[in-house]
């Protein structure tokens, strides 16, 4: 298979996301620009290795089963999942809430990691790629980034309002990341979905910068006094270091000068 042919079977298959998850050959080829017969036989070859599936009914495809399986064991064996799944689990199962681990991905979240064991959690599931900036992971990463990347990102984002409660004013915005550095953990409560509330926290590598981050998300009911945001964040700060030493980070020592 030649370069190109590789280069647009992978255009092909980034055009599946959960707001278009099925695909007429035609109109792939149209949103590519690709001649009907160039299409039909890229398709054709990704669906018989499993990499897409044709609906009989509808003769539309879909993502195949052989992405499912790359994508699993991209998880299992993702070194910040691998790190990251005990602690988290652990912190998510013992106090009823949602745990997630997530990562910087072409200006948004990719969630790695997602525990999922609530009953009422499948109608608060985002998809795995969500905003920065109205989000308790993205929050805690953004509060991180030195200041002319952060600027950088906020530009090149469309600022939309998910629920009432989300913050779109920049101003705003840039003062509440302000407050999450400072205090160390991001606070979002009801920006992405009206009903849940969110801390997050930030998690280093080797280097010394961020390359992730962990929340716990849940109704307000358990996450909503200042003593549940105290207790939350405590216990979500000491996890988010343990993982990151385990990424490799070191704490710079503080040095205070002598009197």
């Amino acid at each position: 298979m030649s370069q190109q042919s590789i280069e647009r079977a992978t255009r092909v298959l980034g055009l599946f996301t959960f707001e278009h998850s099925s695909w007429r050959v035609s109109d792939i080829a149209k949103t590519l620009d690709l001649a009907i017969g160039t299409t039909h036989g890229i398709v054709k070859a990704l669906a018989s290795n499993d990499y897409l599936a044709q609906d009989p009914a509808t003769k539309e495809y879909k993502l195949g089963l052989k992405l499912m399986e790359l994508g699993s064991l991209q998880s299992a064996t993702y070194e910040l999942n691998r790190k990251s799944a005990t602690p988290v689990t652990y912190l998510a199962q013992h106090s009823k809430t949602i745990g997630r681990v997530g990562v910087m991905y072409h200006n948004a979240i990719l969630t790695t990691l997602s525990t999922d064991h609530q009953e009422w959690h499948p109608s608060s599931y985002i998809g795995p790629t969500v905003p920065a900036y109205c989000t308790g992971m993205g929050r805690a990463i953004l509060a991180q980034l030195p200041m002319r990347e952060l600027v950088e990102h906020l530009a090149t984002v469309r600022l939309l309002p998910y629920t009432p409660k989300t913050l779109t004013d920049p101003v705003e915005l840039h003062e509440e990341i302000s407050a999450t550095r400072d205090r160390g953990y991001s606070l979002v409560f009801g920006e992405t979905l009206i009903h849940l509330n969110t801390i997050g926290a930030p998690v280093f590598g080797a280097e010394g910068k961020v390359i992730g981050a962990i929340s716990v998300s849940g109704t307000s009911d358990i996450i909503g006094t200042e003593t549940d945001i105290a207790g939350f964040a405590n216990r979500l700060l000491d996890v988010a270091s343990e993982i990151s030493v385990q990424m490799g980070y070191r704490a710079q020592p503080k040095f205070v000068d002598e009197i």
